[in-house]
Parts: C-alpha cells; sequence; structure tokens
C-alpha cells in the first residue's frame, strides 16, 4: 500500500528560528537546512507523528532506504554487504555497554526503543521499560519487557516519558534515536523530568561533524529522508541537552572525526542554588 506522507513544515528545533539556508543536501521534495541563528542542521519539514506511528516508522523506512540506495549506488553498496566482516574487526562501542559502565542497576527507559531489543540486552539488575512511536513495535516491546517488571508505552517520546513519574528512572538510552525526533529538545526536557538527580542518559547519533559526511556530502550514510530530521555535532547536541537542563560530556577516543557516530553522555545537572 502506497501512503502519501503528510510533512509538517519545521522551525529550527534547537532555537526556534525559521530561516534556515539550503545545505544542498536534500533531494526533492526534503530540504536540509541549516539554522540561520544557531547554525543546527535539520529537515525543514517532517512526517507526522501519525504516519511515524501507523506507515513509516524506522523498522519499514530502513527497508524502503536500502532499495533506494542499493537502486541509486549499485557499485557502492554491493561492496558495502560484501565487506561487512571489517565492521567486526575490532571491538565497537555501544550505548548499552556505556550504560552498563556507567549505571550499575535500576530503572532504565529507552527512547525509541523498537520492538525492545537493546533492553532486553541489560542483565536482570536493570529494569527495562521503553517509548515507542511505531504500534507494532511498541507493543512488542510492552510484552517482552513487562516479563522483567517493565513496560513499554506507544506514544510520541514526550508523551510516553510524562506517563512515567518524576525521579523514575537511573539511567537512558537514546541509541540512534534522536536523530528521528521532529521535536528533540521538548523531548529531551521530558527525559530530564524523569531521570532521577544521579541519573546517566547515553546518547548515541550520526556525526554531522564528520570527514566521511563532508566528503560523501549528499550520499553519506548519516542522511536518510525522510526520518532523518536532525543532524548534530557534538557541539549542537551539547547546546541543545545544556538547552534542557543538562551536562554533557563525551567518552575518550570514541567521538572521532573518522567515525560516522559519536555518544555523549548527559546528566541533569544540579539545581541551582
Amino acid at each position: 500500500m502506497t501512503v502519501e506522507l503528510r510533512p509538517i513544515l519545521r522551525a529550527c528545533p534547537s532555537c526556534g528560528t525559521d530561516e534556515p539556508r539550503d545545505l544542498g543536501l536534500g533531494r526533492s521534495p526534503w530540504t536540509i537546512g541549516e539554522c540561520g541563528a544557531c547554525g543546527f542542521a535539520y529537515l525543514t519539514a517532517a512526517a507526522s507523528y501519525a504516519d511515524l506511528s501507523d506507515y513509516y516508522s524506522w523498522d519499514k523506512a530502513i527497508i524502503i532506504e536500502a532499495g533506494r540506495r542499493k537502486k541509486a549506488q549499485p557499485v557502492v553498496q554491493w561492496l558495502d554487504q560484501k565487506t561487512r566482516w571489517r565492521l567486526h574487526l575490532f571491538p565497537r562501542p555501544e550505548t548499552r555497554t556505556f550504560l552498563q559502565d556507567l549505571v550499575p542497576g535500576g530503572h532504565v527507559v529507552d527512547i525509541g526503543c523498537g520492538s525492545g531489543k537493546q533492553g532486553l540486552a541489560l542483565p536482570d539488575q536493570y529494569t527495562p521499560f521503553g517509548v515507542e512511536i511505531s504500534r507494532t513495535l511498541a507493543e512488542e516491546a510492552d510484552a517482552a519487557f513487562a516479563a522483567r517488571g517493565g513496560a513499554c508505552q506507544h506514544a510520541p517520546s514526550s508523551e510516553g516519558l510524562g506517563r512515567f513519574d518524576a525521579d523514575m528512572f537511573d539511567g537512558a538510552m537514546l541509541n540512534s534515536y534522536l536523530e528521528h525526533e521532529a521535536e528533540p529538545l521538548p523531548v529531551l526536557k521530558a527525559l530530564h523530568r524523569v531521570l532521577n538527580p544521579t541519573g546517566v542518559a547515553v546518547v548515541k547519533v550520526p556525526n554531522f561533524a564528520s570527514w566521511n559526511a563532508a566528503v560523501m556530502k549528499q550520499n553519506w550514510c548519516g542522511i536518510r529522508l525522510p526520518d532523518h530530521v536532525n543532524y548534530f555535532t557534538p557541539d549542537s547536541l551539547q547546546e541543545m541537552a545544556e538547552a534542557a537542563g543538562f551536562t554533557v560530556a563525551f567518552p575518550k577516543l570514541t567521538n572521532l572525526p573518522t567515525n560516522d557516530n559519536f555518544w555523549a553522555f548527559l546528566r541533569p545537572a544540579p539545581a541551582q542554588a
């Protein structure tokens, strides 16, 4: 079934200014703009939450995008598939393992949890919870998390987080999620409310400041239209997270310009006296 998307025009999701400069990295009808005020890069229109819930969640979008890339770049995509072994030559950083190093146990919320794979991979001292926009994936995750005392909310992330008690979580995972979120700043503010004062959120996003992004431009692997709607650099993520009330740290020897992704550790900033 072919579904016509209902895109919603966006101002800058970081500062709210609506004066984007076209970066020339999109393709019709999607435009990636750079905010004239703060420099944040973002898709100037995004799919509605209703479309994401039923028709264009990431599990469907990734299949569509894989087909498009295979058709547009057959040689490059063939080589990529035939050399996937290269990804396993050295240990790779993982959001879940970073979380386990930082949070010894307790309640953990996975925002954009999909079917719950990341949460279920946590050891037994963690109780997994989640928020997921895809109806089918949320139902699958909820059943799986319930078996370990947790739950998954089917809702846009800000709304889903609003259903949890304040200070409920010891940790949070935002694994390859925030680049999909049309309203990332409200989500981070909602996360701040439910993360306890000593909690840690581990964020992984594509690295728009990577060398590969600069060289490959619109063919960079981190550009996926229309479901990647935010294009973060370490600086722009830090600015947004601080606006939501967090302090930000980055893992050493991981966030290199040669890496197409980067990680950040968000902690609630101390309350002002």
